[in-house]
């Protein structure tokens, strides 16, 4: 009874979020000015590019697809996947040749931002909000679309690309291997000190595990847990906000009584943070030490820059655990199962207050913006029929488990309205799963499997509440890039970004001394102060503005 009042409850929660669940599809047979709309004389094949590997028996998803929609949408999917790590550099030379490209995944920090800047991608404020297209304009709504709008090369806000989001935030969790735990006489990993005493433990009794995998790109790495278990005050806290400025440039903004008291960009002289609260009024990179650490003894691979999918290797059994988003423990328990069937899934979150469930938690800001979409390039001759596929998929709950989960009957089966479970008999490990944040997440249609513990029930419902989450006073600012555009694209920010990560990797020997003078060499090389300089400038400016008129 208890497991069910819960979902009960969440589903209210995410009622109140989204604005109200979608409980019915609108008629397929679209209409125009009172007349159906005629067929088209050959299928409109859409080229969609998304990034990562191909799920399995996505082909049969697309074909179901095309066969519920020839006779009302008439189009035809070609989705390619892309491997994260060539996807970025393939998308750019896509987009500079002008190829046929019609829905791309981007993000702000990708190139989104950059592609907006160059006028590449389409502004789509047209398609929101208009009753010609009713999927779109129920599932997205005035408000969050206008939290979602980005500055284009006119200077002002549009909406440049479809939203994906469930939540308003995500909390960074740690996933272990609670079977192996319990067979070292640690029955759950509940503290810090637990976490670390399970990494010895897996030296100790498999020297062919890796206690903890790591994304090669720095992402869900070891500095999160060790950021979030120390004892220092959050940076939310004391009043210093973080905001990406381009997809290697980020700056700390100090705000006090409505003032902004200080700014910090990458690659800044130390004196910048001077104005700043303490113990953030220098650098402290004493947590490379840490993380160096960690790579000395085991914890984490030789070399973390070669793994490319940390699910991947935690999921086949060659890993005792990694980080990501609670919302993926699901995709995450199915796929570890397939490989390791005796295998128990824990879960450790990272951060104390969130372990704690603290309302409000600092270490959650929350500006109501997504962190993935999808964009239509400009040079796209088929927006309309894209937007017709978008606003199809957005229109129930039924069009948008299609692409979520697969066929019903085949990949999943419903469980009310909002859970799901795996047919009886049903190899996992060729199972369709789809990474939602590609394309389908939205708050109006959130499944939870009915195999979900009841424990990790409680954190969906923390992670649900709005009362969760801090405000930031910078909510609705999206930073005007084109008057320092030049700037921002100085190729020495980039190999700042990748100079650090070697750090973060933990792939630097005496990173103390050796970061310390790379520190220096960034303070003493003009041409990037000056840059960093207007930059600064220009965000003060634009922040100062913004707080004036809100």
């Amino acid at each position: 009874m208890e497991k069910f009042t819960a979902r009960v409850f969440l589903v209210s929660l995410l009622i109140i979020l989204s604005g109200g669940l979608l409980t019915a599809c609108y008629s397929s047979e679209r209409k125009e000015g009172g007349k159906q709309k005629p067929a088209a004389v050959e299928p409109v094949t859409l080229n969609i590019m998304l990034w990562g590997d191909k799920p399995k028996q996505f082909d049969e998803v697309v074909a179901e697809f095309e066969r519920q929609t020839m006779d009302t949408l008439h189009l035809r999917l070609n989705i390619t996947f892309t491997p994260q790590a060539d996807y970025v550099n393939k998308l750019k030379l896509k987009l500079a040749a002008g190829e046929q490209v019609d829905i791309v995944f981007d993000a702000p920090w990708m190139n989104m931002n950059t592609f907006i800047a160059e006028g590449s991608y389409a502004n789509l404020d047209q398609y929101f909000g208009n009753d010609k297209y009713p999927g779109l304009k129920q599932a997205f709504s005035s408000m969050y679309m206008d939290n979602n709008k980005i500055t284009g090369p006119d200077n002002q806000h549009h909406s440049y690309g479809l939203p994906l989001s469930r939540y308003l935030g995500e909390l960074s969790t740690l996933y272990y291997r609670k079977d192996l735990a319990a067979a070292y006489g640690l029955p759950s990993i509940e503290t810090y000190a637990d976490l670390l005493a399970f990494f010895d433990c897996v030296l100790a009794n498999d020297k062919t595990l890796t206690p903890l995998v790591m994304k090669n790109d720095g992402s869900y790495g070891a500095n999160d847990l060790i950021w979030g278990n120390q004892d220092s005050p959050s940076r939310l806290g004391v009043g210093i906000w973080d905001l990406n400025l381009g997809p290697s440039v980020s700056a700390s903004v100090f705000l006090k009584d409505h003032q902004i008291k200080g700014i910090g960009l990458s690659g800044e002289k130390d004196e910048a943070l001077a104005n700043f609260p303490e113990p953030y009024n220098h650098y402290d990179d004493s947590w490379l030490v840490t993380v160096r650490e960690w790579h000395d003894k085991g914890y984490i691979e030789e070399e973390p820059i070669v793994r490319k999918y940390a699910r991947d290797w935690f999921t086949s059994g060659k890993a005792a655990a990694m980080i990501e988003g609670v919302s993926n423990f699901e995709a995450i328990n199915v796929q570890l199962k397939a490989s390791v069937p005796d295998a128990e899934l824990g879960i450790f979150f990272v951060q104390r207050q969130m372990r704690d469930k603290l309302q409000p938690n600092d270490l959650l800001p929350v500006n109501s913006r997504a962190w993935n979409y999808l964009c239509l390039p400009e040079a796209s001759v088929n927006k309309e029929s894209s937007i017709l596929f978008l606003d199809w998929l957005f229109a129930c709950q039924d069009h948008h488990d299609l692409f979520e989960l697969g066929i019903p009957g085949k990949h999943w089966n419903p469980v009310g309205k909002d859970q799901y479970t795996l047919p009886e008999n049903t190899d996992i490990s060729q199972n369709y799963t789809f990474p939602g944040y590609l394309m389908t997440w939205n708050p109006n249609y959130i499944r939870l499997s009915a195999s979900v513990p009841d424990d990790l029930i409680e954190y969906y419902l923390y992670q649900a509440d709005e009362k969760s989450y801090y405000e930031s006073p910078f909510a609705n600012f999206v930073f005007n890039q084109a008057p320092v555009q030049a700037e921002l694209a100085n190729p020495k920010f980039s190999r700042i970004r990748a100079e650090d990560l070697a750090y973060e990797l933990a792939m630097v020997d005496h990173p103390a001394s050796s970061y310390a003078e790379l520190r220096k060499s960034r303070e003493v090389d003009e041409a990037l102060q000056q840059d960093i300089r207007k930059i600064k400038a220009e965000l003060r400016k634009q922040l100062q503005n913004y707080l004036e008129s809100n």
